[in-house]
């Protein structure tokens, strides 16, 4: 049976490989929209668009798998989160090897959906970034942060 160690060392080398060879693909765009609820309640769309055959991981990946998505909002004392960043799409859920974890995963289409109240009238926006690791079966990317800046009016 082959160690985990091992199997660690052969991941990273491979790994190293594939991002050097990799540098300046960028197969998932971004988009951010606002959608007005009512008076002062906003439902924000974080959406990706991978290319085949790539994917990004869940918000809620499993520990010592990839790299989950990570949505951070900067602090805007006019604007209140509701809930959690729910995700809208097909999730596939498969154990990958390289990991030896079961990955949460979407290909094609995913939105990350947030609700807020906006607790002024006056327009306001929500800003923050998205972290997210793209890959394939053959390789990954390096993690990369987008910053967005949604208007709510």
């Amino acid at each position: 049976m082959v160690s985990k160690s091992y199997l660690c060392l052969l991941w990273m080398i491979v790994f190293h490989f594939s991002v050097v060879s990799a540098q300046g693909i960028d197969p998932v765009e971004w988009k951010f929209t606002s959608k007005k609820l009512d008076s002062q309640t906003y439902e924000v769309r974080i959406s990706a668009e991978m290319e085949y055959p790539w994917r990004i991981y869940s918000q809620h990946t499993e520990e010592g798998g990839p790299i989950p998505t990570a949505i951070e909002f900067r602090e805007n004392p006019a604007v209140e989160l509701k809930g959690e960043t729910k995700e809208e799409g097909s999730l596939i859920e498969k154990y990958e090897e390289v990991f030896m974890v079961d990955a949460r995963y979407y290909m094609g289409i995913v939105d990350f959906v947030q609700q807020v109240k906006v607790e002024k009238k006056t327009a306001q926006a929500l800003e923050g970034s998205v972290t997210f690791m793209a890959c394939t079966d053959e390789q990954c990317l390096t993690p990369q942060q987008v910053e967005f800046n949604v208007r709510l009016n």
